[in-house]
């Protein structure tokens, strides 16, 4: 089915621009007004996106969230309620994304179903949540479950994200004043040293020597730097065993690599505890979790996990098998076990990882802060003392 750049009009006037699936103009057309939308004029995307075709963020879906658990509460229609959320969208492609959710759902399909239908947005855990709520008539519960959730994997991606800040800008920075120096200042010190015809210090004719380098290679290699990139990438989306060593390596660079470890940990236990307490199956919650890890290494774990619990191992001594969990969670999980309470146990695990996570990025901040300054420092010691190195010698040689 081809796709077309529209622009159109709300009830209020107002010009919208998107990306929708029609089978022509005509059907685009009845597609908008189903929307409230008024089509203005559009065409034929021929655009092709190498990632997802969809892009949802996670405010976007805290806002679904949201929305659902109105409806829900004022006994609204649900179809009718769904169209007032497209309506309001702003982001185009969940707004398109929603359209089509509403199509489904006139068509006779189940929410669940018309969100799975879309795996890339709505993920396997929150459509088993979905399919859970209808079963069991909580639809306002679930879904608040599920935006308190989402809020506490974007505080908890936000936290991450500023570990990753500051080493950002300060690489930026000795780049930048490696670039200035190489590029501008040291050909000009080229040029003084050479004329003054004497000794040349040998830190400075190693600077000279990687200025020239550079700049005689950097035209090649940039490009070749981005095709090697573009080629790493490529292959790691159509090449599993790349992809899962790569994931292997994140979790061992140290500090992220721990970090990241908790961050998804307490993602994949909070998510645990809210399948197991909307009555989703331990089994079918696993393998749910274990698809929404975002590392292949974890997800195998959890997979293996849910494979020894099948076979009739407990809960307790599956996970330890795989080494996912440190004594002190097990000995949780294990209490939880016993006591029938799994879903309250993966609750305080995931309250764990999450304290343990923000402290690990409030230490490594206050380690990598003081550090990479001194690093910077050193840096551009070095470089400056290559470039007056041989401008103090010459005064020095000067007759007073």
């Amino acid at each position: 089915m081809p796709r077309f750049r529209y622009r159109a009009a709300d009830v209020q006037g107002h010009r919208i621009q998107g990306e929708l699936a029609a089978l022509n103009d005509i059907d685009l057309d009845l597609r908008l007004r189903r929307m409230g939308l008024t089509l203005i004029r559009a065409r034929v995307s021929n655009r092709r996106n190498l990632f997802s075709a969809w892009h949802a963020s996670r405010r976007d879906l805290i806002s679904f969230c949201f929305h659902m658990q109105q409806i829900s509460r004022a006994n609204a229609p649900l179809l009718e309620g769904l169209k007032d959320l497209i309506a309001s969208t702003e982001n185009s492609r969940f707004r398109d994304l929603l359209a089509l959710v509403a199509e489904d759902l006139e068509g006779g399909k189940l929410l669940s179903e018309a969100l799975a239908a879309h795996p890339d947005v709505f993920d396997r855990v929150f459509t088993a949540l979905v399919r859970a709520a209808e079963t069991s008539d909580q639809i306002e519960i679930v879904f608040a479950r599920l935006e308190a959730r989402l809020k506490q994997q974007d505080e908890l991606q936000a936290e991450f994200t500023r570990l990753l800040i500051y080493p950002s800008l300060a690489a930026s920075a000795v780049f930048a004043a490696a670039g200035v120096l190489l590029f501008y200042l040291t050909p000009k010190l080229a040029l003084l040293v050479s004329s003054l015809n004497m000794p040349i210090p040998a830190a400075t004719r190693m600077l000279i020597a990687v200025s020239e380098l550079a700049r005689a290679h950097l035209i090649w290699l940039l490009p070749l730097l981005a095709i090697a990139s573009a080629g790493l990438f490529l292959t790691m989306r159509n090449s599993p065993a790349l992809a899962k060593r790569m994931d292997g390596v994140w979790l061992k660079v140290p500090i992220l690599g721990t970090t990241l470890r908790k961050h998804i940990l307490a993602r994949v236990s909070g998510l645990l505890a809210l399948l197991l307490q909307s009555g989703v199956g331990l089994l079918d919650a696993l393998q749910a979790c274990a698809d929404s890890a975002g590392n292949r290494i974890i997800q195998n774990k959890l997979i293996a996990t849910a494979q020894h619990i099948a076979a009739g191992e407990g809960v307790t001594n599956s996970l330890r098998q795989q080494d996912l969990f440190p004594p002190l969670v097990l000995r949780m999980v294990h209490t939880g076990e016993a006591n029938g309470a799994l879903a309250e146990a993966f609750e305080n695990v995931a309250w764990f990882f999450d304290r343990d996570s923000r402290e690990t990025i409030t230490r490594a901040l206050k380690l990598l802060e003081p550090g990479l300054a001194a690093l910077l420092g050193l840096l551009l010691a070095i470089l400056m003392l290559a470039v007056f190195l041989p401008i103090y010698q010459l005064i020095g040689e000067l007759p007073l």
